[in-house]
């Protein structure tokens, strides 16, 4: 019978050797020019995968200190997946300058939000304050990225296979690591084995997510074709749809008194 800690060692070879094959066709089809961020972001769990297995090895750490330092490295992580995922959403919205700035504003009103949660919930132990910090970051990503979705799909903002990938991808993360996150913190001492295993699992369904998409990603194709659909409808819906979404672009410009640099 295999042991927890045996399948959960096996999970996390099986985690790095989807980010190295990730990495790998990211590189080949040159998708870390168009995702700058998202390619750091692999970087930085790959070194926390190794990170992690070192710290395995070492054998004279106390038990705060081993805790600590793999919380800190995945610390490390989600904000360097939160900064991929503001990549994403700028690369989606960006071509609307009062839309993308309305955007902006509201990341920063939620990092300020997740902070002052973070703070509140965690009564000044720091323990706490890291995990609670990183529940926080993911819950806040499920949602902008919920939204980036429904906002696109309501508007008919072009979205290319990766970029509806990646943002699968993360959500699918983020979202089973806060539910997980909150059984776990009820239960933390029986059930810290079978969290991280299922965790690992998650996070292996979306590289497996991002793989494909990046092993069909064109550059040169940045977004797909219309959904199938006769063609006067379809652009009849299209035209107003499209009026609905510029008019919107205009009010937020004149509102939030940003430049329109396309003009």
């Amino acid at each position: 019978m295999v042991e927890p800690l045996q399948l959960q060692a096996a999970a996390w070879a099986l985690t790095t050797a989807l980010e190295l094959a990730l990495f790998v066709q990211l590189l080949r089809h040159k998708v870390g020019r168009n995702y700058p961020l998202f390619l750091a972001y692999l970087v930085s769990a790959i070194l926390q995968s190794v990170a992690v297995a070192a710290l395995d090895q070492i054998q004279i750490l106390d038990k705060t200190t081993a805790w600590l330092l793999p919380w800190l490295t995945q610390g490390v992580v989600v904000v360097m997946r939160a900064l991929a995922l503001v990549e994403l959403t700028r690369r989606v919205l960006s071509r609307y300058i009062g839309i993308w700035a309305l955007a902006r504003r509201l990341f920063l009103g939620v990092a300020a939000a997740v902070i002052a949660y973070d703070l509140v919930l965690s009564k000044g132990q720091w323990e706490w304050l890291i995990l609670n910090g990183v529940r926080g970051l993911e819950l806040a990503m499920a949602a902008v990225i919920v939204t980036m979705l429904l906002f696109a799909r309501f508007y008919r903002v072009p979205v290319n296979q990766l970029q509806r990938a990646l943002a699968v991808g993360f959500c699918l993360y983020s979202a089973f690591y806060v539910v997980n996150f909150s059984v776990f913190e009820r239960i933390f001492q029986q059930s810290t084995v079978l969290w991280n295993f299922l965790g690992i699992f998650a996070f292996i369904a979306s590289l497996v997510v991002w793989i494909t998409a990046a092993n069909r990603y064109v550059p040169s194709e940045e977004f797909g074709a219309p959904p199938a659909m006769p063609a006067e409808l379809y652009g009849k819906l299209s035209s107003e749809v499209n009026t609905r979404l510029l008019l919107l672009n205009r009010q937020l410009i004149q509102l939030l008194h940003v430049q329109d640099r396309s003009q």
